[in-house]
């Protein structure tokens, strides 16, 4: 009896230690199951990590390529500006590796190499006739002139190769500008009464960007306004162009804003005249423009009113309160439903002001109009300048380009020193024709 206990307990012995040898060997096999597995997700990390960042680095070289061809004459740093003049070489293509000041090496020590080019399409499936670029207006147009009616500008293909230390990502990106279709109808275009006081010049006469006569030959008048306001010269006041001065233009097709003067819409008027986009948008801080190293340049857009630069600019410069709408400040008991300002003017009863008489935009601060006031300087700005209301340009400035102001009631008053605006098509289209890149596709290789 006793010999048998003793085996069974010898059995019971061995019985345990297989168990116990099992169970070490399934948490052996557990244990390199989950090391394989954290190597795996570790291996698959590391990648995903690597993968990134050299994608960011692509992104920050398309970033750079887009930057660069958003420059325009109007940008301090035009030398690193990229453009291909018309008409459009179809090959044409830039190394951004050649640009001045070219970054290509993040702090990281990551890099990227860029290639811009433009897109080009056989539009005649013949292989024997060479391929057009292609443009875009909301839409793609193949084209070989710029810009030809109803088409925009060059359709760019960025390239950008973005390497980390193990790993390479190559992103593809298509996009253009979108043009801008000024309402500029002379040096001086308003929707009002203008007065031309001392010795103010305004000249319709075609200039160059640097205010000589003989630009591209697109003369236009030297004030023009709406029909029924009148043009009063006073003093030495001299006006040229073609013709001198005109008061033919419909008030009801006016623009009455300032994305309306750019022939800007929907979408695009945000693309352009965002805050974010603009140079400087707020009301005058005490020192945009005012000699002091700041000038204006690209798009500035002052939401109150404005004495005007004291030092050499160019760009957009607009001076408007985003408030003020010309239909509802100028509206009077003469307006009715058939008015086309009836849906924002104060005779319509679901307007606020409706009950405070004639014209009571006129003492609501919130709505006034901005103003470019006593206007003394002696700098020059080139390219367009856009405002409510103009009152009192002194001192000796020159703007090459254009001014066009909103108001139709207030007295756009230019003069009382030795002012000139001379009119230039080359300055619009170089400093105030800008476009800001719009995307078109983007995919990654």
């Amino acid at each position: 009896m006793k010999r048998l206990l003793n085996k069974i307990k010898g059995d019971e012995s061995g019985l345990t230690l297989i168990v116990v040898m099992m169970f070490l060997f399934l948490l052996t096999i557990l244990g390199m199951t989950m090391y394989f597995m954290s190597s795996t997700d570790l291996n698959i990390s590391r990648n995903v990590f690597r993968g990134a960042r050299s994608f960011y680095a692509a992104e920050a070289g398309v970033s750079e390529a887009i930057a660069r061809l958003n420059l325009s004459a109007s940008d301090p740093k035009y030398d690193a500006a990229m453009y291909d003049s018309a008409p459009f070489d179809i090959n044409w293509s830039y190394d951004l590796s050649t640009a001045p000041q070219f970054k290509g090496k993040l702090d990281n020590g990551d890099s990227y190499e860029v290639n811009i080019k433009h897109k080009t399409i056989d539009d005649d499936d013949d292989p024997t006739t060479p391929d057009v670029v292609v443009t875009y207006d909301k839409g793609y147009f193949p084209s070989i002139t710029y810009p030809a009616a109803g088409e925009g500008y060059a359709v760019e293909v960025i390239t950008s190769k973005g390497r980390s230390s193990d790993g390479e990502t190559v992103v593809v990106l298509e996009i253009s500008k979108i043009p801008m279709d000024i309402k500029v109808e002379g040096a001086i275009t308003a929707n009002s009464e203008v007065n031309v006081i001392g010795n103010f010049c305004a000249d319709g006469r075609d200039h160059d960007m640097e205010g000589n006569l003989g630009g591209a030959g697109n003369d236009t008048a030297g004030v023009r306004t709406t029909s029924g306001n009148s043009i009063t010269l006073q003093g030495s006041a001299d006006v040229y162009g073609t013709p001198p001065t005109d008061n033919t233009l419909d008030p009801n097709t006016y623009p009455n804003s300032p994305e309306e003067v750019l022939g800007l819409t929907g979408a695009s008027a945000s693309d352009y005249l965002d805050p974010a986009n603009c140079d400087y948008y707020g009301p005058y801080d005490g020192s945009i423009g005012m000699n002091n190293g700041d000038p204006l340049t690209g798009i500035t857009y002052i939401t109150g009113d404005y004495p005007g630069p004291k030092e050499n600019g160019s760009g957009i410069l607009i001076i408007h309160n985003p408030n003020f709408n010309p239909c509802k400040y100028e509206a009077s008991t003469s307006v009715d439903n058939t008015h086309p300002c009836w849906d924002t003017a104060w005779e319509n009863p679901a307007d606020p002001h409706y009950y405070l008489g004639a014209n009571p935009y006129h003492s609501d601060s919130t709505v006034q109009p901005a103003k470019l006031g006593n206007y003394t300087s002696n700098a020059t700005f080139k390219g367009l300048i856009i405002a409510d209301l103009v009152d009192k340009i002194a001192g000796t400035p020159v703007i090459i380009g254009a001014m066009v102001s909103l108001s139709s009631i207030d007295i756009q008053k230019y003069g009382t020193g030795n002012a000139d605006v001379l009119y230039s098509s080359e300055a619009l289209n170089n400093f105030a024709s800008m476009g800001f890149s719009k995307k078109i596709s983007w995919h990654k290789e």
